[in-house]
């Protein structure tokens, strides 16, 4: 029983030491070596065999395209959030400049066409010292009006003073601040 064992043992391929302590009596099988696992690498490779070259390449290649179209949405989305971030901060700066500055935006929508010994042309009105002029403002090189009004401008009555008619200038005041227009 034991040689049948044995052989069919050696017959499936484990070796086997064999050590006879008696050679009349028994033996003793010794230490079993290990299997070693058989693996094969079947590659990364996923093309079906039923498929020529020229698919797998267009496949392949609309693939590619497909990620790169995902990257320049990805890139334009990037990129439109920047600018619109960029202009929040504008119009905030804007808004915080005409809450300090208010003439700055409103000196360039005033034009001194005239002087007439002690009276001013502004805007095509005639006026003299001490008089108000209300002024609509219009769009300058920092801003737009759509922009100075979310400010909190009322655009259509701002009321200035004049304040000073020299011989080639006007000193106007808003809100006391005071800005000289010249020709």
């Amino acid at each position: 029983m034991k040689k049948k064992l044995l052989l069919s043992l050696l017959v499936l391929g484990f070796p086997l030491v064999l050590l006879a302590e008696d050679t009349a009596t028994s033996t003793k099988a010794a230490e079993v070596l290990p299997v070693k696992k058989v693996t094969f690498d079947t590659g990364t490779n996923t093309k079906s065999p039923f498929m020529s070259q020229e698919e797998a390449d267009k496949i392949e290649r609309l693939r590619i395209e497909e990620e790169k179209r995902k990257k320049d949405e990805e890139e334009a989305q990037r990129i439109a959030a920047i600018k619109a971030l960029e202009e929040l901060k504008r119009k905030q700066i804007l808004c915080d400049e005409l809450k300090r500055h208010p003439s700055r935006i409103i000196k360039e929508s005033v034009k001194l066409s005239g002087i007439m010994g002690s009276d001013a042309i502004i805007n095509g009105k005639v006026v003299s010292k001490g008089s108000e002029l209300v002024i609509k403002l219009k769009d300058t090189k920092k801003a737009k009006v759509q922009e100075i009004e979310e400010c909190g401008f009322d655009i259509n009555n701002i009321k200035v003073k004049v304040i000073k008619v020299k011989s080639s200038s006007a000193v106007l005041a808003y809100e006391g601040e005071s800005f000289k227009v010249k020709f």
